[in-house]
């Protein structure tokens, strides 16, 4: 959704009015009309205080939204419009606040989005310089987002201008390479070229070069798809080879897309990003020698950002912690401080050996062995840290922390095993998530002992979720990159470098729909005392009997049939358009015999998942524990179900812990949450599977993914845990944990069911229906939760209050 209040990313000072703006676009766009209105008079009312700040006026913190208007009218402050607008403001939200029902209409609420445009783009050009056009017509009415899009296809053209009637000399000769999107309709005609294709392109020039009276010509037309480096690409792409082959932009035209080229040159440049080459050979210039196509790697700033702080960290400390996250491109980064650092002996560790097929693919990818630099590990490179010895080469070795601990020199029962790694003074060694049962006695003994020469061995941690591994590090030991800042790093590329490719465009954005099971399901035994900390009792509703068989099945059943039929609650399976964007999925459920149970039942005739050719995958049947590791196998069987193509065929993979950590598997676009799980660290590193970027020729580029979760409560409370956010009754939070979490709310939007509507959560709903959670929670065990309590309450000191408040209590 293209928002009407882009102008304020321009200046720093303007992104908390940005991040609201936004909300209350989604709002609206949601239908949530009252809420919207709300929302806008906040924004103005912050907008009054900043406008004072601003003239040196005393801002009086017990002063109402009225009285600072009243001394911003009486002093001129704004103009009279301005104030009219602001007066308009405050009094439809005020109606709405303290209207019994939702009394704000469509139209009410588009016209305050509309107001406090109009106020923002007048405090932005006062305060700031900015200049916007404020006119209706300017105005973009924010649609609503329900058909989970997962994936985006494009085309790239060639455009020309028809000069036939001499008015438009400054086009000849020149052309331009432009880019548009493609239905996602499969059955359209995409060969180059095809009329399909030089529709789309007709119908974006005309938004574009219509209105200027410029009469064009459509030349080419093709899609943007690499099969070499397996992406999807735009023009930005195809005009970088443009300049690296020394063509230069035309003359006397507004924008760098139009250049001074010939129709197949530009052909040629399009065949060349497909061919992975940055440069094409012009007819005037010799050919030259056919090298084989290499894929650069360039880091993206933040991977340089990693980098350059452990250097320096490295200079007065021997360890360093990478709280980055999924995604971030850790091994290629790690990889790359291993080259520029000159480390001749490096050893990778951790408890997810399925991980060591990407360290293996990604030393080929950055041009280790070009380096200098061989690999080991028990299954891919050289088997062991003797043979590399002797080779007298640099190198880097994998290992899995549950082999090494194995052996007797630290604690372990096999003798010999694994004496070649424990005798080598390691330059660097290197923990892959680190998060991951390495704060045990047995692996704080493998750690001991490969870091035997402490002065000189530096250690680098690795972790998406490394809540447990903080307090070990002080802060400039610590390189954090996380959800949001990548996402404003996307947003900001695209401001800053117009004009270049995004390297962070095949990072998917992710939303979070969330669902009340106990809405749906009331029964005691799944909403009823013990639950521990949240509000749906998901082991007992999946619970199986001594056959294998639900014990609730009938209720199960009515589960699957909610989540499959039509309705205005944006279930993920409830029509044929949301099924064929969320074709690959991965559900979470409670235990081993949950999953198979489960299993069976997707796979009934008659069910809508069989009748529409879905393959199940159950990665845990067989398996003696939930514990048990993913192997390389497991990814292989996924995999292998999707084939022959992701676009075509759909998958679901029913797990309970394996594969929701250290596991890539890239057509995923949805991860389902149907378990009790409460731990933050174990359920963001399975939340954030579904964000592994993807792109295919039939596929297009995965855009979007997405988080169901059937417990409200406990979705909630782990994306504020995630910011930072104290969520019990009457916790307290600062104006920067608030802020943050605004933010995760921009870029991550969470919209719940509530009653038979979808409602996008802002940061006060998200912690009203946290607080009134526990305060349900604190009912139901007879007061005697700490969670209800204030922290005011407990600074307390005066006893007459206290005696009160006892008095209360009892």
């Amino acid at each position: 959704m293209k928002s009407n209040f882009e102008f304020l990313k321009k200046e720093d000072d303007l992104q908390k009015y940005y991040v609201n703006a936004v909300n209350a676009e989604r709002l609206y766009a949601n239908g949530y009309y009252s809420e919207e209105v709300i929302n806008v008079r906040k924004i103005a009312e912050e907008l009054t205080k900043d406008i004072m700040d601003l003239e040196y006026l005393q801002v009086d913190e017990r002063a109402t939204f009225n009285d600072n208007l009243t001394r911003l009218r009486k002093g001129a402050y704004v103009t009279d419009r301005a104030i009219s607008v602001f007066y308009e403001v405050k009094r439809s939200g005020n109606v709405q606040a303290h209207a019994l029902e939702e009394t704000a209409t469509k139209e009410s609420g588009l016209k305050e989005l509309k107001n406090i445009r109009y106020l923002l783009a007048d405090f932005a050009h006062k305060y700031y310089d900015i200049h916007v056009n404020t006119s209706s017509d300017e105005f973009i009415e924010p649609e609503r987002e329900t058909n989970y899009s997962s994936s985006e296809r494009r085309l790239v053209y060639i455009q020309t201008a028809d000069n036939s009637s001499g008015n438009w000399p400054a086009y000849i000769g020149a052309r331009k390479v432009g880019k548009a999107s493609i239905e996602e309709d499969f059955n359209n005609d995409l060969r180059p070229n095809s009329d399909y294709l030089r529709k789309r392109a007709d119908m974006r020039i005309k938004q574009y070069m219509g209105t200027g009276g410029v009469p064009y010509v459509v030349e080419w037309a093709e899609l943007g798809y690499s099969p070499v480096t397996k992406r999807w690409f735009g023009d930005e792409a195809v005009h970088d080879v443009l300049k690296r082959s020394g063509i230069k932009h035309a003359e006397g035209l507004e924008g760098n897309e139009w250049y001074k080229v010939d129709l197949e040159t530009a052909k040629k440049a399009i065949q060349a990003v497909k061919d992975g080459k940055s440069a094409i050979e012009l007819d005037s210039q010799a050919p030259k020698q056919q090298k084989p196509i290499e894929v650069k790697i360039t880091l993206r700033p933040e991977q340089r950002d990693a980098i350059d702080k452990t250097k320096a960290a490295y200079k007065h400390y021997n360890r360093m912690l990478w709280n980055a996250k999924m995604r971030f491109g850790k091994t290629i980064t790690a990889l790359s401080l291993v080259k520029e650092s000159k480390y001749k002996k490096v050893l990778i560790m951790t408890h997810r050996p399925v991980v060591n097929e990407g360290w293996f693919e990604d030393f080929n990818k950055i041009g280790m062995t070009k380096a200098g630099y061989l690999y080991g590990s028990r299954n891919r490179g050289h088997r062991s840290v003797d043979e590399l010895e002797n080779l007298g080469q640099p190198y880097v070795y994998f290992a899995s922390i549950q082999d090494l601990r194995g052996s007797t020199e630290i604690g372990g029962k096999v003798s010999d095993k694994n004496h070649d790694v424990f005798s080598v003074a390691w330059d660097l060694v290197i923990v892959d998530e680190a998060h991951e049962g390495t704060q045990t006695d047995l692996a704080q003994n493998v750690l001991d002992a490969v870091l035997r020469n402490k002065r000189t061995t530096k250690l680098l941690e690795l972790s998406g979720t490394p809540f447990n591994l903080l307090s070990d590090y002080d802060e400039e030991q610590i390189f954090t990159w996380d959800y949001t800042m990548e996402q404003e790093a996307k947003l900001a590329w695209s401001e800053e470098h117009p004009n270049e490719v995004n390297p962070y465009e095949s990072l998917p954005k992710v939303s979070m729909y969330t669902f009340e099971m106990s809405d749906h399901f009331k029964d005691i035994n799944f909403t009823g005392d013990g639950l521990g900390r949240y509000s749906f009792n998901f082991k007992e509703f999946f619970r199986t009997d001594e056959n294998g068989k639900f014990v609730h099945e009938k209720n199960v059943r009515q589960f699957l049939k909610n989540i499959t039929s039509p309705g205005p609650t944006n279930y993920p399976f409830a029509n044929r358009t949301f099924r064929n964007n969320l074709r690959h999925t991965l559900w979470i459920l409670p235990g081993i015999k949950e999953c198979n149970a489960l299993e069976d039942l997707l796979n009934e005739p008659g069910t809508v998942f069989h009748e529409e050719g879905y393959k199940v995958v159950n990665v845990v049947r067989g398996d003696k524990t939930a514990d048990e590791e993913a192997s390389q196998s497991d990814v292989e069987r996924v995999n292998r179900a999707m084939d022959p193509d992701p676009a075509t065929t759909k998958t679901i993979t029913l797990t309970v812990r394996k594969m929701t950590t250290g596991v890539t598997i890239k057509p995923w676009t949805g991860v389902l949450f149907l378990s009790n799980t409460n731990s933050a660290m174990q359920y963001l590193q399975a939340a954030f599977r579904a964000q592994t970027p993807y792109a295919s020729a039939t596929f297009g580029q995965k855009t979007n993914c997405y988080i169901f979760d059937f417990a409200p409560d406990r979705a909630l409370t782990v994306m504020a845990e995630a910011s930072s956010l104290s969520t019990g009754a009457g916790k307290l939070n600062s104006d920067e944990q608030e802020e943050r979490m605004t933010k995760l709310l921009n870029f991550l939007p969470i919209i719940g069911e509530k009653g038979n509507k979808m409602h996008v959560y802002n940061v006060n709903t998200l912690l009203t229906k946290l607080k009134k959670a526990y305060a349900e929670r604190a009912v139901r065990s007879g007061f005697d939760d700490n969670s209800i309590y204030s922290d005011k309450l407990l600074n307390i000191e005066n006893k007459e209050i206290l005696a009160k408040f006892n008095k209360l209590k009892a």
